[in-house]
């Protein structure tokens, strides 16, 4: 496609950093994904393994947004908003249930539509794929 200045536009080293979050229990904006994340990196667990790390409003991001998220080096859990119902692999993850983050697992979540919700997969370090996570 053509474009209408006669520019073409080109770009290089370009880098996309990781945000880095740490879980927490309080819920605070400091374990809030950023409606623009791409590329998410937890850090050491505030409490426990009980700490969370919550998802972008459904409706803040468009159909098929995918997030990457590099668990740190305890498992946390992953939740929607505050009553919000919007679900993670079809069950309700806005505190009713959470979506386990096991340590060292890369999580790739998708965003299917603002009705289904999210989608949730993941892989181990030598990349063999996680079975379903189902959100309890």
């Amino acid at each position: 496609m053509a474009n209408p200045n006669g520019l073409n536009p080109h770009f290089e080293g370009m880098t996309m950093k990781a945000f880095i979050l740490t879980p927490d229990s309080a819920g605070s904006s400091v374990n809030s994904i950023p409606k623009s994340a791409r590329s998410v990196r937890l850090g050491a667990n505030v409490n426990g393994v009980t700490d969370f790390t919550v998802l972008p409003n459904l409706a803040d991001v468009p159909d098929g947004h995918q997030i990457v998220i590099v668990a740190g080096v305890a498992n946390s859990e992953l939740r929607t908003p505050a009553s919000s119902d919007e679900e993670i692999n079809s069950e309700n993850g806005d505190g009713t249930k959470e979506a386990l983050l096991t340590a060292t697992n890369i999580h790739f979540v998708t965003k299917i539509d603002n009705t289904i919700g999210w989608m949730l997969e993941a892989r181990t370090a030598i990349g063999a794929f996680v079975t379903a996570i189902v959100p309890d």
